[in-house]
C-alpha cells in the first residue's frame, strides 16, 4: 500500500510503520501512547506535514488497515485458565456474560470461602508486558467490562455461600484505593482492589482483589478473588491464593 498507484514511495511511512511495531513490544500502554505521540511530532515537524499532505489518502488506508489487524489479532484464540490442585474442579468453565471482544477465557473455582476466577484476555492495545496489567484493568473499568465479568463471581457466591446474597444484575463496583502493587512469592505483581456494592447502598459487601500476571505477546492473565467481608479471613492481600496461582503457573 505504500506504492499503491504511485511511482514514488513512502519511505517515512515504511520507517513509522517499522517503528510502531517494535515500540508495540517495548512501550507501556502501546498504541496508546504511541499513535498520540507520532501524531504530534507529525505535526510538528514542517516536512512530515508536507508529506501528509502528499500521501494523505495512503496513509489513512494504511492506518485503517492497521487497526483492523489489532482488531483481528484481538479475536486469536487464548491459552486455556490454569488453577492450583488444592483449588478442586472449577465450578464454570465459561462466562456468558463476557463480550466477545477482546477474546478471553475464564475459569471459576469456590475454595477457602471465596470466588476466584482466572481470566486469560487478549490485550491488543499492547504486545509489551510492562504495565500490560495496569493499562488493560483501567480501560476495562472506563468501559465497564469489570462489573459484565464480575456478574459471573456474584451469581456464584450467591450459590455457595449461605450469607451472601446481591442481586447480580443490581451491584456496582466501587475501587479501593491501594498501593497498586503486592509482593508475593519475591516478586511484585500488580494488584486493583473493589468494594461490592448494591445499587443505592453504600454499605460494602465483599471485597474483590486483582492481580495481574502480565505476558510478552499480548496476553494477560488476571487473578480474581471476591469474598464476602461476612467471611472471617482477614488478608486483604489473599497471600495464600495467590501463592498457591504462583506456583502452579
Amino acid at each position: 500500500m505504500l506504492k499503491f498507484k504511485s511511482d514514488s514511495f513512502d519511505k517515512s511511512m515504511m520507517y513509522g510503520l517499522t517503528l510502531l511495531v517494535i515500540l508495540m513490544w517495548l512501550v507501556p500502554w502501546g498504541v496508546l501512547i504511541i499513535i498520540p505521540a507520532l501524531i504530534v511530532l507529525s505535526t510538528l515537524s514542517p516536512a512530515s506535514r508536507e508529506e501528509w499532505a502528499k500521501f494523505r489518502k495512503r496513509r489513512i488506508a494504511i492506518g485503517i488497515v492497521f487497526v483492523l489487524l489489532l482488531n483481528s489479532f484481538s479475536l486469536f484464540p487464548v491459552s486455556e485458565p490454569v488453577g492450583s490442585e488444592e483449588w478442586g474442579k472449577p465450578i464454570a468453565t465459561e462466562n456468558p456474560h463476557a463480550s466477545f471482544w477482546p477474546a478471553s477465557e475464564q475459569y471459576t473455582w469456590f475454595y477457602d470461602g471465596a470466588v476466584i476466577s482466572v481470566v486469560n484476555v487478549r490485550t491488543p492495545h499492547t504486545f509489551s508486558p510492562y504495565s500490560q496489567d495496569s493499562s488493560s484493568v483501567a480501560l476495562g473499568v472506563m468501559v465497564g467490562m469489570h462489573e459484565d465479568r464480575m456478574r459471573q463471581s456474584i451469581e456464584q457466591a450467591n450459590s455457595y455461600i449461605p450469607s451472601f446474597s446481591v442481586d447480580a444484575d443490581a451491584f456496582t463496583l466501587s475501587g479501593v484505593e491501594s498501593e497498586g502493587g503486592h509482593s508475593y512469592s519475591g516478586s511484585e505483581y500488580f494488584i486493583s482492589m473493589f468494594d461490592v456494592k448494591r445499587d443505592g447502598i453504600e454499605t460494602a459487601l465483599a471485597n474483590v482483589l486483582v492481580v495481574g500476571f502480565p505476558e510478552v505477546g499480548g496476553e494477560l492473565s488476571l487473578l480474581i478473588i471476591t469474598r464476602p467481608f461476612t467471611s472471617s479471613q482477614e488478608d486483604v492481600f489473599e497471600e495464600k491464593i495467590v501463592a498457591q496461582y504462583i506456583e502452579s503457573r
